[in-house]
């Protein structure tokens, strides 16, 4: 093994990795695939746990996410295990509308559509199949706060 001069992992890893644990981490990284275009690089399997996955790593644009199976003995509980998730993961894409028609035809189902918003997006929310809530989002105008407070208070 080679130390590394450095403890931070190189690009496309960023200093947050979001780490989703789900029932059916398999069933998962296939509609992720689907869904939102997602890469497999790797996936560990632990043959003592009846080849449970404890870590995928899948690449969406230009950010890492890992995705595990739940493991009760280790706490590591999903979204329906635990009633829901109070996580909602933005997903920066060009086209929205697009993307949550593919997650749709995936088995998401659609939380609010993708609309224009009053600061400056075009962005609507999905739940994937796993209880994970996504937020599909592109800039369609550059906002200023004090736009956004008062498009907020006309509302």
């Amino acid at each position: 093994m080679t130390k590394r001069p450095h403890p931070i992992a190189p690009p496309p890893y960023h200093t947050v990795v979001p780490h989703l644990v789900v029932a059916g981490a398999s069933d998962a990284i296939a509609f992720y695939k689907k869904a939102f275009g997602a890469t497999e690089k790797l996936r560990l399997a632990d043959p003592k746990l009846g080849g449970a996955i404890v870590c995928a790593e899948l690449v969406i644009g230009d950010s890492v996410i890992t995705v595990a199976d739940e493991a009760p003995q280790w706490n590591a509980r999903g979204p329906k295990a635990l009633g829901g998730s109070p996580i909602v993961i933005t997903l920066n894409v060009e086209d929205p509308d697009a993307v949550a028609a593919r997650a749709i035809g995936a088995g998401a189902k659609i939380i609010y559509p993708i609309d224009d918003q009053l600061y400056g997006r075009r962005e609507g929310r999905i739940e994937d199949p796993f209880g994970y809530q996504w937020k599909l989002s592109a800039v369609i105008e550059d906002v200023s706060v004090e736009e956004m407070q008062a498009r907020m208070a006309s509302v």
